[in-house]
């Protein structure tokens, strides 16, 4: 039924436009034949003067040769204008041909398209007038929209080929700068020193010389704990104390395993000095653990930190493969340090670790 009232609707909508059609088609042919009608008494008032003017040229005897010539060049330039508004009128006839033959190719597209979408209604309802401006609107939008497109990637390639040359001029420079460097230092002329090496060295140098003041710093504290220590110990001996009892901040394993040992933990009589002597001895472990964890730190801090090198020096040796740059230091024999000239502590690293297994 849904389908049925679509297509009795569609059949109606056809029907009124083929009304609307033949209207307008009564319409062009009545205008059709008035024209035909003025032309047609043009065309015969035209021939009435033509005769009339030549019957007066013919039948005056007395007009001189000039004269005469006068007056067929007149009647060949009305001749050459009248063909010229034949030949016009042909070009606009054909001009509306053309646009009618082109109106049938886009029905007969539009009739292909909906035969091959299999959808019947689409030439009814997809080119209404409003869609259509609506659509020349947007093609409209679209244009506009390309054009910025256009002048954006214009700027954008203007932009890419200033970036281009200044990156040229950089390298230029780079080179230049690289020359000069290792000229100052009296560097191998077959091995140019570079300067991103240097930086990339300063910065591991930094990190490293920021990490030795640490473990100064930790060192420093460790003896004035040791310092601390010794002093407790002297005072405890200059007192008369028991050094069993002279538990201090520093101790050994060795010392560590006989206070926990089985025979002398269950000996200790729950006394304050006992007590006492097993709080030193935590304290004494915390700290002992904390020293540990600081060092276990500062350890991961240096694989940090040389793991970056590791990093760097990778990139730069793919750098230096791409760009055909390729030398072999004398003092590193490592495959991973073999295009950079390293200090010779971190070449002895990587040949260590190499001949270890770890990197």
């Amino acid at each position: 039924n849904l389908s049925l009232h679509f297509l009795s609707q569609w059949e109606q909508n056809k029907k009124e436009a083929l009304l609307i059609l033949s209207k307008e088609l009564d319409t062009c042919q009545q205008e059709r034949d008035q024209y035909k009608l003025m032309a047609n008494q043009l065309r015969e008032h035209h021939q009435g003067l033509k005769k009339k003017y030549r019957e007066l040229i013919d039948g005056d005897p007395s007009l001189p040769p000039e004269k005469r010539n006068q007056v067929n060049l007149a009647q060949l330039l009305r001749n050459a204008r009248e063909r010229g508004k034949q030949l016009a009128e042909e070009v606009k006839e054909l001009n509306q041909r053309l646009a009618e033959a082109q109106g049938d190719n886009k029905l007969l597209r539009m009739t292909i398209t909906r035969q091959r979408l299999g959808d019947e209604e689409m030439g009814a309802r997809h080119f209404p007038a409003h869609e259509r401006e609506d659509l020349v609107h947007q093609l409209e939008k679209a244009g506009l929209q390309m054009e910025e497109l256009e002048n954006s990637v214009k700027a954008l390639t203007d932009e890419l080929e200033d970036v281009k040359a200044e990156r040229g001029v950089f390298s230029e420079k780079a080179e230049r700068l690289n020359l000069e460097l290792n000229h100052i230092l009296g560097g191998h002329e077959t091995r140019i020193i570079d300067v991103d090496a240097l930086c990339m060295e300063n910065r591991y140098l930094h990190e490293r010389f920021n990490q030795v003041q640490e473990e100064v710093n930790l060192l420093k504290s460790n003896i004035m704990k040791y310092k601390t220590a010794l002093e407790r110990r002297k005072s405890s001996k200059l007192s008369g104390k028991s050094n069993s009892s002279a538990l201090t901040g520093v101790l050994s394993a060795k010392q560590v395993q006989e206070l926990l040992s089985e025979e002398q933990g269950c000996s200790l009589p729950a006394t304050p000095q006992s007590i006492s002597d097993l709080k030193s001895l935590a304290t004494a472990l915390l700290e002992t653990i904390h020293e540990k964890n600081l060092v276990i730190q500062h350890q991961r801090y240096t694989n940090r930190i040389l793991g970056n090198r590791v990093a760097e020096l990778e990139r730069k040796l793919k750098t230096l493969e791409v760009s055909g740059l390729w030398s072999l230091p004398e003092q590193c024999t490592t495959p991973l340090a073999n295009t950079l000239c390293l200090p010779t502590f971190l070449c002895k690293y990587l040949v260590n670790a190499s001949a270890n297994g770890t990197v």
